[in-house]
């Protein structure tokens, strides 16, 4: 014998069903992105370079914040689209880096920024490359990145070449000649100390010694001892500013009296509190320093004081302009695809803190954005070489 159904029974059923199907869609076909443009985020949030990566987040958020609230990014015909970062943690590790890149590919993002360690953004560019996404590197900079020919990847610092080129600058006006390298066997740092040794002797410096240093060595003695043995009236730490505080202590007080300078990766206000008195009158091969940028820079540089109560690193400003940079090449595009906004990006002038940006065919920054800093008086100073 069949039951009867009552209407409202029925009913009732209908309407469970139903919701169970909409709730079906959204957990299988829908994002909380809603129609946000999501840009991956590769950064060492963890790990001896935390610092840099979490300075260089905290710069993509605020550009993201000022451009939302300002009503977005306009694609073309009114419409207008909000952006939205999704974050993973590489670890300045090539490892880490790759395991980050699958989980910002898996989650269907629309690009990608970050780029802090050239020796863990290289692994990632076939990853990034064969997922059809666009890759804006706001502070890595070794020339192996661009050389491994995915035109994808765009390096918005200046890459190592344009360092060496300032640090010759550097020399001759200090009348050095007798070059001591030091770096710490990666990707970035072995390259910078590569194309100083090849270039240095080809300008008429004399390379005197190069030394390596183990990452997270405490002591570096025979480091010390084998410099002031070379009679280098110069060195120039390749490395991270968390070794290079390390080595530059330990030169000071071994005795060496001559030039220090450190490249671009130990770049930041935290190398000063950690060298203390010991880095008085060292020089920095410098990417764009915030406080030297003008009204606009004061602007970024007190808003994100008052915001994450720091003072913004000497990425930070890079960072800052890839966002900025990434809004203008879509609006460009009017499109939000790939080969379209690539394109945008190639072709682009774009008036940013750091300075004009623009690219070669090879996707290097067509001008030198580099500056050279001096430690004086508890912090940056600019040095007219």
């Amino acid at each position: 014998m069949k039951r009867k159904i009552s209407k409202l029974t029925a009913l009732l059923i209908v309407v469970s069903m139903l919701v169970s199907l909409t709730g079906l869609v959204l957990l299988t076909g829908c994002s909380d992105d809603g129609d946000a443009i999501l840009v991956g985020v590769i950064l060492p949030l963890s790990g001896s370079e935390a610092a840099y990566g979490t300075d260089m987040l905290n710069s993509y958020k605020l550009a993201v914040e000022e451009i939302n609230a300002a009503g977005g990014v306009k694609i073309g015909a009114g419409e207008t689209r909000s952006l939205k970062l999704y974050e993973q943690d590489d670890g300045a590790d090539a490892n880490m880096a790759t395991q980050a890149a699958a989980k910002i590919t898996s989650r269907g993002v629309d690009f990608v920024v970050g780029g802090y360690a050239s020796g863990a953004i290289i692994p990632t560019l076939q990853q990034f490359y064969d997922e059809d996404l666009l890759l804006l590197i706001s502070a890595a900079n070794s020339t192996n990145i661009t050389r491994a020919g995915f035109n994808q990847s765009f390096m918005i610092n200046s890459p190592g070449s344009f360092a060496v080129v300032t640090l010759m600058e550097l020399l001759k006006s200090l009348g050095s000649q007798r070059v001591a390298l030091i770096h710490q066997g990666d990707d970035y740092t072995k390259n910078l100390s590569d194309m100083c040794s090849e270039e240095l002797p080809k300008n008429g410096f004399e390379v005197v010694t190069v030394e390596v240093m183990e990452k997270g060595a405490a002591d570096v003695s025979a480091i010390v001892t084998a410099i002031r043995s070379s009679n280098a009236d110069f060195v120039y730490w390749c490395g991270y500013h968390s070794d290079g505080s390390n080595v530059i202590k330990q030169l000071r007080r071994g005795g060496y009296e001559g030039h220090i300078a450190v490249g671009d990766g130990s770049a930041d206000p935290d190398l000063i509190e950690a060298c203390g008195e010991d880095g008085e009158g060292v020089y920095v091969t410098s990417p764009p320093y915030v406080k030297l940028a003008g009204e606009k820079g004061a602007k970024f540089f007190n808003d994100y004081s008052a915001k994450y109560n720091r003072e913004p690193g000497n990425y930070a400003t890079l960072a800052y302009d890839t966002i900025y940079l990434l809004k203008a090449a879509i609006e460009s595009a009017a499109s939000t695809e790939t080969a379209a906004v690539r394109g945008a990006v190639q072709d682009i002038s774009f008036p940013g803190l750091s300075g004009n940006i623009s690219f070669t065919p090879d996707r290097e920054m067509a001008v030198s954005n580099f500056m050279i800093l001096q430690i004086k008086d508890g912090d940056f100073t600019l040095i007219e070489p």
